[in-house]
């Protein structure tokens, strides 16, 4: 039993770590619009929560260094890592089914979530492998075999790319011999790495260049300050319609797709809070490494190792949409602060008790907001049982409390739309668009312009949506279906023209459906002269 003690140093402390990151890997509850990540997010705050409640009691009550087991805290986060890597072995051999639309996403709704829980948690595993008991390095090695495993089958690039560079790294670090070039190996083993997951699946990665290319169009138009939080998500399809108007025959079109995300978490800084930002992130970095190198062993070791891993898996996807990489990202930044740095003692209860009542107001904010969520969930899935109308007055409610959400300023304007309320409808829709330059979004306010006879306007939104996704049906046949409302059969053949040379990118009985119709018009056209 003494080798399974590192466990057990403080078997309370253990039990919280392994069930607060448990719940932050693991929550779904389909009482949430996002059943896989807002669950996660609430229950890691209220869980920071109780953690700083217990270190400010450990501080003033017991007047103790207030220096938990690193080790606790390290084995806590191996065993929620394995359980998830195992999840997804499941998943990928088909005995468990995805909560996503992916065949693999372990308990998240995408494989960027289970990978990045994965790839950030896999340094903790590494600190153990030096643990005195030979079993313990033993399990610690068994560990990162399965959770390196689960990266692979989630066919995630950036975590297997993060996993690549994570243990790279930690073995050039420890070999003393060649510690000095731990600069140039991981740069050469990066590149090499990128090149092969680049031509692993090269279209997708041609089409990140062009959510790149565009996105740094946005930059410039505020390149100092940014356009603010939730600047990307306003601003890019309409940075990309503007791309595909001026180059109608780019390589790209084929690629293009609906996206929130810059897929490189510091590109989207920088369009966020721009170049002003990204000064910050630098300076923060530097004095980071600083840290690093004044206490460069034991958990500040581990904790620059994560770091790492998020860095690196940065670079290509966006794993602050979950909230285990901000705990981690926190957790890492303040222990390699304090082993560089270790504060008095007083200045520990100081920092304690602000970080207590911080968390502690952010808390009961966030209860409403939960209570708020789960209503909108409730009358969502009403509305989706038929009870639209029905329901009409609880979204206005709600609107007041969610406004600022795009995503239910969408919904709300689509249960609008569904009802025949199609003015309020299509002004919702406006100030979604003004939060969120989407696609589907488009496409809902030009039906409404339809419905009511705005036959000029809904043209314009169709139009928008086309250049927005160009390898896209949908927009091309509705704006068929308005020239034939206004019996324009000159724009109709035209239009009937371009959606027959338009190459498929996804085979679906919709495209189909509308090619058939294309076709059975031309031949009417035909056969009437």
């Amino acid at each position: 039993m003494k080798h399974i003690q590192f466990l057990m140093k403080d078997k309370w402390l253990f039990l919280f770590f392994l069930i607060w990151f448990g719940g932050m890997f693991w929550i779904v509850s389909e009482r949430f619009v996002d059943a896989e990540t807002d669950p996660k997010a609430y229950f890691a705050l209220f869980g920071a929560v109780i953690f700083c409640m217990f270190w400010v009691l450990k501080t003033f009550r017991w007047d103790m260094s207030s220096k938990f087991c690193f080790t606790d805290f390290a084995a806590a986060i191996m065993l929620c890592a394995v359980s998830q890597a195992f999840y997804a072995i499941l998943q990928k051999t088909g005995v468990c089914t995805s909560f996503g639309a992916f065949p693999v996403c372990g308990s998240f709704d995408n494989p960027a979530g289970v990978a990045s829980a994965l790839a950030f948690s896999l340094p903790f595993c590494l600190g153990l492998v030096d643990h005195r008991y030979s079993c313990v390095r033993k399990v610690a090695w068994a560990s990162i075999a399965i959770i390196a495993m689960g990266v692979i089958v989630s066919e995630s690039r950036s975590g297997i790319l993060a996993t690549y560079m994570v243990i790279f790294v930690f073995f050039v670090i420890r070999r003393k011999c060649i510690r000095k070039l731990w600069m140039i190996f991981p740069v050469v083993g990066l590149v090499a790495a990128v090149v092969f997951l680049y031509h692993y699946k090269q279209d997708s990665a041609d089409g990140r260049l062009l959510i790149w290319r565009c996105t740094w169009s946005v930059i410039r138009e505020s390149p100092w300050i940014g356009h603010g939080i939730g600047g990307f998500q306003a601003r890019y399809m309409d940075a990309q319609a503007d791309y595909f108007k001026a180059h109608p025959e780019s390589p790209y079109v084929m690629l293009a797709d609906n996206t929130q995300a810059p897929f490189n978490e510091y590109l989207g800084l920088l369009t966020e809070f721009g170049f002003v930002g990204g000064i910050v992130l630098l300076v923060g970095v530097v004095l980071l490494l600083q840290a690093w190198r004044k206490h460069p062993y034991g958990s500040s070791r581990v904790a620059m190792l994560c770091l790492l891993s998020i860095a690196v898996f940065s670079l290509f996807s966006y794993p602050f949409r979950y909230v285990h990489t901000w705990m981690l990202c926190g957790i890492s930044i303040v222990v390699l602060l304090f082993n560089a740095y270790p504060p008095a003692l007083s200045v520990r209860r100081v920092i304690s008790l602000s970080a207590t009542l911080c968390l502690v107001g952010v808390a009961c904010l966030s209860i409403h907001r939960m209570r708020t969520e789960m209503r909108w969930c409730e009358v969502a899935t009403c509305s989706l049982g038929g009870m639209t109308d029905e329901m009409l007055s609880a979204y206005n409610k709600l609107y007041g409390e969610l406004g600022g959400n795009p995503y239910f300023l969408y919904n709300y304007a689509a249960e609008l739309s569904v009802s025949g309320h199609y003015g309020e409808s299509l002004r919702i829709g406006q100030e979604c668009d003004a939060l969120m330059a989407d696609y589907f979004v488009q496409l809902l306010m030009a039906d409404n312009c339809k419905q009511l006879k705005r036959y000029e306007q809904a043209k314009r939104y169709l139009e928008q949506a086309s250049y927005m996704c160009p390898n896209r049906f949908v927009p091309l046949y509705e704006l068929y279906k308005i020239y034939e409302l206004q019996n324009d059969t000159v724009a109709m053949c035209r239009m009937a023209e371009v959606i027959l040379r338009k190459p498929i990118k996804v085979e679906s009985s919709e495209v189909h459906r509308i090619v058939a119709e294309m076709k059975r018009y031309k031949q009417g056209m035909k056969s009437a002269f």
